[in-house]
């Protein structure tokens, strides 16, 4: 049986693929181009998905400072695909490290002078992933009816 540790980092996982899944078989230009009046678009919210992983495992969870991605939806035109999606794999990884170092869903962990555990910060890292990943798939739809995980 997975301990609860094994299993949250599964769900996150799951989530992960699904959010790459969607960035799968675009093109540059459809990667980038927004069907909704806010201008979120799938590389985008690779992008976005890796600085989240970046601020929550690098610097809530092991005090550090972001490394990877940018906050924003707009991607340089001079970033690839294939840049965002290891740059995204890479921050998962470290997250992935990160957790495993850790290891114990109880482990302290402090934001804004408030103590929580890793099991807060993954579930809001699930959150984050989860929420996107439906923005992901509405926007694949859109662009070339895509849908499903």
């Amino acid at each position: 049986m997975a301990t609860e540790l094994e299993q949250l980092v599964a769900t996150l996982d799951a989530l992960r693929a699904g959010v790459l899944k969607k960035l799968a078989g675009l093109s540059e230009t459809d990667a980038r181009r927004s069907t909704v009046d806010s201008g979120t678009n799938v590389a985008g919210l690779i992008q976005h998905l890796t600085f989240a992983e970046s601020l929550w495992f690098e610097e809530v969870v092991a005090g550090g400072k972001p490394t990877r991605g940018k906050r924003t939806m707009l991607v340089e035109p001079d970033l690839s695909l294939r840049t965002l999606r290891a740059e995204y794999k890479a921050a998962c990884a470290a997250s992935n490290a990160i957790i495993a170092r850790l290891g114990d869903p109880e482990a302290p962990v402090t934001r804004n002078g408030k103590t929580h555990n890793l099991r807060w910060a993954i579930l809001a890292v699930i959150g984050e992933t989860s929420r996107h990943a439906g923005h992901a798939d509405i926007i694949r739809e859109q662009l070339d009816g895509t849908t499903g995980r």
